[in-house]
């Protein structure tokens, strides 16, 4: 193996993922009534269920990001046994994590200046950053270098789109994405917002739908930007409405038949802040502008 990947939990491809591919996951962490939950654990699956279930009782859920302590105490074991290693992280737009990690990796750089360390901010969310995981794992398979890979990732990260619809308002609220006023008139006249990531890897409004199935089938429609070339699969997350997410990669394949579709429950760290009901569609694009 040429170098080691590092990636934060959120990355949203699964536990097995990550054994398969031998990948350093940071476990970021979720708080729900108090009481605090690993991102990740090596072996064990997350009760996706059982989180979304306590969300829409509305129970108390924010999040913890990593330190640059817990960074330092994963990725210097790996240099301490002379490998190279690559970081990718959540989105610094929407966390400190990157920021924390980051500082780790720099101190480290001076204690092992041997060693190539590299670190790319996705500017992305969920399987948005497991899109450019996956890029990762793939070149380094085919032999190539880390800094080709490192070199591929900065220059290809803002074309992973990432288009989704929220069916409840409130988690949005009290994450102060959204004024409670807002909210409110959003809940009370049914209106689904559609939202993306900006280049500044932030959550930003694009439009909004009447009504649950309108909403659905806008982040359908958005797909209509990917390219097969970039990156053959388009990616379907959800907080823990399969039904409404097989519409979604059934509508996706009716629009793309040539196209690989996986469908993903949302990680909690994100889930916690979109809330049950969340719809995304996430895929690569040449054409269409995060800023569009």
């Amino acid at each position: 193996m040429s170098f080691e990947i590092v990636v934060d939990s959120c990355y949203n491809l699964g536990n097995a993922y990550a054994q398969k591919h031998n990948l350093n996951v940071l476990s970021l962490a979720y708080i729900v009534d108090g009481k605090e939950h690993a991102g990740y654990t090596k072996g064990q699956e997350l009760d996706y269920a059982a989180f979304y279930g306590r969300l829409r009782e509305k129970a108390s859920a924010s999040t913890a990001q990593i330190t640059s302590v817990q960074a330092e105490e994963m990725c210097r074991p790996i240099l301490e046994a002379g490998k190279d290693m690559l970081y990718l992280g959540f989105s610094s737009g929407l966390s400190g994590t990157f920021s924390a990690v980051r500082t780790a990796l720099e101190e480290l750089k001076t204690e092992f200046p041997d060693r190539k360390i590299y670190y790319v901010d996705s500017l992305s969310v969920t399987v948005g950053l497991g899109l450019l995981l996956e890029c990762a794992v793939n070149m380094r398979e085919e032999g190539r270098s880390v800094e080709e890979t490192h070199a591929w990732l900065e220059d290809n990260k803002q074309k992973v789109l990432h288009f989704f619809t929220i069916d409840d308002l409130f988690h949005l609220k009290r994450g102060g994405r959204l004024s409670a006023t807002k909210a409110l008139m959003g809940s009370a006249l049914n209106v689904k917002p559609t939202l993306m990531v900006n280049p500044e890897g932030k959550l930003v409004p694009i439009g909004k739908s009447k009504g649950r199935k309108k909403a659905l089938d806008s982040v359908i429609e958005c797909t209509q930007h990917v390219d097969a070339g970039l990156f053959n699969k388009i990616f379907v997350v959800h907080g823990d409405v399969a039904d409404d997410a097989k519409y979604v990669a059934d509508g996706i394949k009716a629009k793309n038949p040539s196209m690989e579709v996986e469908v993903f429950y949302l990680d909690p760290v994100i889930g916690v802040h979109a809330g049950p009901g969340v719809v995304a569609t996430i895929f690569m694009s040449s054409t269409y502008k995060r800023n569009s």
